[in-house]
């Protein structure tokens, strides 16, 4: 029973990924087993990037340029944007979220507590969404439908723009008062430890953009990670990658289902990316991304879909789930006002970008 509640998605969808082959059938062959090697291979070296304290020493260094209390959820905001884009949304709220709670701490008379918070959630989803490789749904789209990396970045890159606009001018909302000095512990970082982490990443980027084989890319980098630092091996979430085995068998099952096939087949491009939207924000867009993708060839409405779609509720992206969690644990006591202020923000930004890039479907 404990592991079922501290893995509810797993649970849901191994007793899903049962049924549906108890209804149809179990084949190996609708596992895709490179979204499977290569996502262990980037958690590998994102956990290596988070013991290597690189980030903590960027946010580090620009929160000593931060003059105002603005100014230091400014910093944050982009630190989260752009962290996200290369270390995937759960890494950057992982790491600078509690930074920034901690911070807080120090700070009692800081106003933009609750706005901050949401913010750098909101940012870590939305900079995620930029490259093929920020983010799993990215990840398993751009190599199920084969998008060009050129056209992939031309989408998203639309979303970014918009995106870092939107938060922008949401930042402006903090009140600008100056802060109190505040002593930091000095942050190190392993510089040789960060260049070779960053070389093995380097690599896995090529394999995702389908310039290096999967097959022996990733067994060598894993190879590589074990001699290097084999204790990254215990800090991988396999229960993320059992969830994604357990997804390409129910979409598998659900494959052979011809009035389900049928009707997702029958959707519009303009369908397609409300239904993605829409099956976000119960079943978060991961599962979404690999629920609708098989049915339809309207990549350029399923991705926007489920990227815009981690906005929303709680459930739309584990991402959400993930910065609540930690906010609670900092301040329980205002765990109500910051849900209601993450819906207010997050609902806003769904129906903006929503709104605008549904023009953009076609």
């Amino acid at each position: 029973m404990d592991f079922i509640q501290a893995n509810k998605l797993l649970s849901i969808s191994l007793f899903l990924a049962i049924i549906s082959c108890l209804v149809g059938r179990f084949s190996a062959g609708d596992i895709d087993y490179k979204v499977i090697l290569t996502l262990f291979g980037l958690m590998l070296l994102i956990q290596g990037f988070e013991q290597v304290g690189l980030l903590r020493f960027v946010a580090q260094k620009l929160l000593h340029h931060s003059q105002d209390s603005r100014r230091l959820v400014q910093l944050m905001v982009l630190l989260s944007l752009i962290g996200s884009m290369f270390l995937t949304n759960d890494v950057a709220i992982l790491t600078l979220l509690p930074i920034y709670l901690k911070i807080l701490n120090l700070l009692p008379k800081f106003k933009g507590r609750l706005l901050g918070s949401v913010l750098i959630i909101v940012a870590a989803n939305l900079g995620s969404s930029f490259f093929p490789f920020g983010n799993p749904q990215n990840l398993y789209l751009y190599d199920y439908y084969h998008v060009a990396f050129s056209q992939f970045l031309l989408w998203m890159g639309l979303v970014l723009l918009v995106s870092i606009i939107a938060l922008w001018l949401l930042t402006l909302l903090v009140a600008k008062d100056s802060l109190e000095e505040i002593e930091f512990k000095q942050a190190t970082f392993a510089r040789n430890e960060s260049f070779l982490l960053a070389a093995l990443m380097a690599i896995m980027i090529l394999v995702v953009l389908n310039l290096f084989p999967y097959q022996w890319t990733v067994p060598l980098v894993a190879l590589a990670v074990f001699f290097y630092r084999r204790s990254l091996f215990r800090r991988v979430d396999y229960g993320l990658l059992a969830t994604f085995v357990c997804f390409f068998i129910i979409v598998g099952n659900i494959g052979e289902a011809d009035f389900i096939r049928e009707n997702l087949h029958a959707l519009s491009s303009k369908q397609v990316y409300l239904t993605s939207i829409g099956m976000s924000q119960v079943i978060s867009n991961v599962p979404a991304a690999f629920l609708i993708a098989p049915f339809t060839d309207y990549q350029q409405a399923v991705i926007l879909g489920v990227n815009i779609g981690g906005l929303g509720t709680l459930l739309a992206s584990l991402a959400n789930l993930i910065g609540y969690n930690l906010f609670h644990s900092f301040y329980p006591d205002e765990t109500k006002r910051f849900l209601g202020l993450f819906s207010l923000v997050n609902f806003g930004l769904l129906v903006i970008l929503g709104g605008i890039f549904f023009f953009f479907i076609h």
